[in-house]
């Protein structure tokens, strides 16, 4: 019996973390496409890093066939390098430190979603359950919560704690926003 020839696209990260790999091909199914998801973290990562933008400006992202395991090698690759590049004239400076603050808001949402599709795997079974008060709000959305911190003046002496939390998203949208000192989420 053959086996299937499955081959893996590796991004990078930015942050120094562990590279994320994508099996080939590409998972569709549910509402959800790795290829795109791979095309989103990059050109997300290019929009708060502009020096990684200029190493791949040449590919359009909006006409990259997913289906063209050459083609998405070639960006992979590409956006790797640029990583190494700007990592390796980083290191010994203060400047990933300065880079390594806060992520832009619309690449934490992404960052957010991206765990959220990991995390759950059948997001319509969520609220389907009896409310235990009639406090009971469900999901609270990524714009609210940047309201909120938009309104308190959250330092590093503060600690948050989400009562209720469900999967997390608000537990990791004030961590990665804010100075806050630690964060909980508590899910029944």
């Amino acid at each position: 019996m053959a086996t299937p020839n499955y081959k893996e696209l590796k991004l990078q990260s930015p942050a120094g973390a562990e590279p994320f790999l994508y099996n080939w091909p590409f998972s569709i199914g549910g509402g959800h496409d790795n290829g795109i998801e791979l095309i989103e973290n990059v050109r997300w990562v290019c929009e708060d890093m502009p020096e990684i933008k200029s190493a791949i400006e040449e590919i359009n992202l909006n006409e990259l066939d997913t289906g063209d395991f050459d083609a998405m090698k070639n960006l992979c690759d590409r956006f790797n390098k640029a990583i190494d590049s700007v990592a390796a004239l980083e290191k010994g400076t203060s400047l990933s430190s300065q880079r390594f603050t806060y992520p832009s808001r619309g690449l934490l949402r992404h960052i957010i979603q991206q765990v959220y599709n990991q995390a759950v795997v059948e997001p319509e079974k969520l609220n389907q359950y009896e409310p235990f008060s009639p406090e009971v709000y469900g999901e609270t959305s990524f714009d609210l919560i940047c309201q909120m911190i938009d309104q308190i003046k959250i330092t590093a002496d503060d600690v948050f704690v989400d009562l209720g939390s469900g999967v997390g998203q608000v537990v990791l949208q004030m961590a990665a926003s804010t100075p806050v000192k630690v964060c909980y989420g508590i899910e029944k």
